[in-house]
């Protein structure tokens, strides 16, 4: 019986609740299936019934050889597998454009850490890390204990896994793929570049791309180069005590989803397809067209490189005007995030929207700077936390060492990583950015911490 069933059950039963949360199941909605863990609903943190099955259910659906269930989303399973694969001391390398929170596991871990650098297009778009990129980031900082990737990246571009993969393990590296997006990978043809089975440790967010709630997430491991008991003492560590039945719940309703998907995966690429084609039909936008094996075709990425509005301009328009909500928008494209869950009137209403306010444009050239620094590494990250650190103008940072992270956001990649100089083209990047419309974090009133 699924957890999904169990939790059902127990909601209609005469069960009075003496226990956790204090809302006694008394409030509608998803109150009645918020439980804690008494007898009969399994424990999270050491499963031995319904979702020790459940989590057997995942790796099954998934193809790997164990999986765990998350309710701290992806930056939880990044954190635990970087705590789990690596010692301290130990050097691992990371994409340069990683998500924070990969940098945050290295900094828990006091590792030591060198950066592969990806290429970013002249729209700012990165690139998925090539294996020759990381042949030259190994002859440059030696063998690491760990590789962690992100494949795909925020706009959908896959890594060659298999090849990267087959170098890794001749190396004896650990290969982790925080895969945050990718989870729906491998349901469909059009879906390639699943990293289970592949890597060492695959990370993915249900919630990004499937019908599951926000923060639902999932950590798969294959082979033994790594040692699944590790990875529950990490979770131990790194995810709440008192997880949640409405996410776990939620879990169990995407794998049933999942299990019958087919047809909605034939009629989401049937949908996809259909919406590529307005590509021959925009005079001024340009909608990034690329194959299956490179780009996840899922994420439709707009350009307006060539026009003249920004992607911020355009993503307010759609949202303005059209009713339209975008996942991100930067200087010269947007993304927009689709699912099997996406409607054919919803990329009609998308498709329509994009003609008309492509009609209204004029050819142009939108500014877009370099959005990879190649700063210069002082220290570990781990090194810059640990001090007290003090609070400076950005105008007057051009040369100290950074303390935080320094993000566009999404996708949360740090433009200056604690441990760096802080140069004057970051200062330059960051200032555009904010002067464009886009969050930065790690800016407080323009002011940055600083190593002492």
């Amino acid at each position: 019986m699924s957890l999904e069933k169990i939790l059902e059950d127990y909601s209609k039963s005469n069960m009075y609740p003496f226990h956790m949360p204090g809302h006694k199941r008394m409030l509608d909605g998803p109150y009645k299936i918020d439980m804690t863990e008494v007898d009969g609903v399994d424990d999270l943190h050491d499963p031995e019934e319904v979702i020790a099955e459940e989590q057997e259910r995942l790796a099954r659906i998934y193809g790997a050889d164990k999986s765990f269930i998350l309710v701290g989303g992806s930056t939880v399973g990044n954190l635990a597998a970087i705590y789990s694969s690596c010692s301290e001391n130990d050097l691992i390398l990371i994409q340069r454009n990683s998500h924070k929170s990969v940098y945050n596991g290295a900094i828990l871990r006091h590792l030591k850490v060198g950066y592969i650098n990806s290429r970013a297009d002249e729209n700012g778009i990165y690139r998925a890390a090539t294996l020759e990129e990381i042949k030259t980031a190994v002859e440059k900082h030696g063998t690491p204990k760990a590789i962690l990737l992100t494949s795909p990246t925020y706009e959908g571009y896959h890594c060659k896994l298999e090849d990267i993969s087959k170098y890794c393990h001749d190396k004896g590296i650990i290969l982790i793929v925080d895969q945050a997006h990718g989870a729906h990978l491998g349901f469909n043809e059009a879906f390639k570049e699943s990293a289970v089975g592949k890597a060492d440790i695959t990370i993915q967010s249900l919630h990004k791309t499937l019908p599951a709630l926000t923060q639902t997430a999932v950590i798969h491991v294959d082979g033994d180069r790594v040692d699944s008991r590790k990875i529950a003492a990490a979770l131990d560590i790194f995810e709440t005590s008192s997880p949640s039945y409405v996410l776990m719940n939620s879990i169990s309703h995407c794998m049933a989803i999942l299990e019958q998907s087919e047809d909605m995966f034939r009629d989401y690429v049937d949908n996809l397809q259909d919406f590529y084609k307005i590509s021959g039909q925009l005079k001024h936008l340009k909608l990034v067209v690329e194959d299956e094996e490179t780009k996840d075709p899922g994420k439709l990425v707009i350009i307006t490189k060539h026009t003249n509005i920004s992607g911020v301009e355009l993503a307010r328009i759609l949202r303005d005007k059209y009713e339209i909500e975008t996942e991100l928008s930067s200087f010269s494209y947007l993304l927009a995030m689709t699912s099997i869950m996406d409607s054919r009137e919803g990329f009609e209403r998308l498709k329509k929207a994009l003609l008309e306010i492509d009609e209204g444009l004029e050819n142009g050239n939108v500014d877009v700077p370099m959005v990879w620094i190649d700063s210069k590494k002082i220290m570990e990250p781990w090194e810059a936390k640990k001090g007290e650190g003090r609070q400076v103008n950005l105008s007057q940072a051009s040369g100290l060492v950074c303390q935080d992270e320094i993000c566009l956001y999404p996708p949360g990649a740090p433009i200056v990583v604690p441990g760096e100089v802080i140069s004057a083209e970051a200062i330059k990047l960051i200032c555009q950015a904010k002067e464009s419309g886009i969050h930065v974090t790690g800016i407080n009133n323009d002011c940055i911490y600083v190593v002492n």
